[in-house]
């Protein structure tokens, strides 16, 4: 019975670090700031937006927003309540910058 066991675990554990491993030939992830940092347009606000937002996700998935300032404030505070650490003197320049890095098209 505990041969199964071990059997069991030993499959599931092996299973598991095959699937965590990179596929082979891809290339290495790049430090947060170079692949953000590449999508989002020079203005004040953005080394805010790289400090705040890369603590959860790639900020440059702003490029795909379509939102204007309204918009751009309910999901900064909506990060917000998610979590994202910040005053409200450090959301409302980052909504800034959004605002005008990302207009609504």
């Amino acid at each position: 019975m505990h041969r199964l066991v071990f059997a069991a675990a030993g499959f599931f554990f092996l299973t598991l670090a095959a699937a965590a491993q990179a596929p082979a030939g891809a290339p290495p992830p790049a430090a947060a700031g170079e692949v953000a940092g590449a999508k989002l347009p020079p203005g004040e606000g953005r080394d805010l937006v790289m400090k705040v937002c890369t603590k959860c996700h790639d900020p440059s998935i702003a490029a795909t927003e379509d939102l204007d300032g309204p918009g751009w404030k309910d999901l900064v505070n909506q990060m917000a309540a998610n979590g994202a650490q910040g005053s409200d003197a450090d959301f409302d320049q980052i909504v800034a910058y959004l605002t005008k890095a990302f207009p609504a098209k």
